[in-house]
C-alpha cells in the first residue's frame, strides 16, 4: 500500500469523526498535550518544546513502558506523528477540517511501515485499529465538552 508521500505501509488504518465545535478550538484543544488526560489509559504525556515541527514526546500508559515519538510536520489543521518501534515505524496524520459553522471533521490515518512492518501487523490490526474510533469518540466528547463549559457563565 502507497501513501500519499509515496513511503510503502505495510498496513494502514483511517478514521474520521466530526464534533460540533470550531476547528481552531478543535485544533487547539488537540495540539495541548495536557488535554490528553481524558484517556484514562495515559497516565502522562510530555512534549518539548511544544507542538512544533521536530518536537520530542514520551507517552506513558497504565501498566506499560514509556513510548517515545516526534512531531514530523504541522501546519494549521495537520499534523504527523511518528513513533519508531523495533525495525518499523507508526506515523499518526491528523487533519482537522472545518464542516461549517461550529463543525470540524477529524480525521486520522495510522500507518506501518518499515523494514519489519509486516511483522506487526497484525498486533497494529488488533489493537490500534480496535482503539482508534474509541479513543477518537471520546475526543469529541471531551472537545464539546470543553466548549459547552467555556460558554458557561
Amino acid at each position: 500500500m502507497e501513501h500519499a508521500n509515496g513511503a510503502m505501509h505495510a498496513w494502514s488504518f483511517e478514521h474520521t469523526v466530526e464534533a460540533a465545535v470550531g476547528k481552531d478550538l478543535a485544533w487547539r484543544f488537540w495540539t495541548n498535550v495536557s488535554n490528553w488526560a481524558f484517556d484514562p489509559s495515559l497516565e502522562w504525556v510530555r512534549l518539548e518544546p511544544g507542538f512544533v515541527a521536530g518536537a520530542k514526546g514520551v507517552t506513558k500508559q497504565r501498566g506499560a513502558d514509556p513510548v517515545e515519538w516526534s512531531i514530523r510536520e504541522v501546519e494549521d489543521g495537520h499534523a504527523t506523528l511518528d513513533m519508531p518501534f523495533a525495525g518499523a515505524l507508526v506515523s499518526f496524520r491528523w487533519t482537522f477540517e472545518a464542516k461549517g459553522p461550529g463543525r470540524t471533521r477529524m480525521t486520522q490515518v495510522v500507518a506501518l511501515s518499515g523494514p519489519k512492518a509486516k511483522d506487526f501487523s497484525e498486533m497494529a490490526e488488533g489493537h490500534l485499529a480496535k482503539g482508534i474510533p474509541e479513543g477518537m469518540r471520546k475526543l469529541v466528547e471531551e472537545v464539546e465538552r470543553t466548549a459547552r463549559l467555556a460558554l458557561q457563565p
